[in-house]
């Protein structure tokens, strides 16, 4: 299945994990990983299918805890596979 990666990055503050898992709740997330520093801004990264990732991604940018949200296309290292080129 093509999937595709979106980091985003998020102002952290009380609540900002819950408010993605809520934000995420209707969509198929395949993987999730949060991290949160003092000094940083927080950062998300996320797998989603490919035809849920520009919806998530617009939703992701409705929320105010977020700065950013960028769209990485799959690639081989996150199990995709890759088409072989003839020749």
């Amino acid at each position: 299945m093509e999937h595709t990666r979106l980091t985003v990055t998020l102002r952290p503050s009380t609540g900002t994990l819950a408010r993605l898992a809520s934000t995420l709740n209707n969509h198929r997330v395949l993987d999730l990983s949060f991290s949160a520093g003092t000094a940083a801004p927080a950062r998300a990264v996320l797998r989603v299918p490919g035809p849920e990732a520009v919806r998530v991604q617009q939703k992701l940018r409705r929320m105010v805890d977020v700065l950013d949200v960028a769209l990485e296309p799959a690639c081989p290292e996150d199990g995709a596979a890759r088409p072989v080129a003839a020749g």
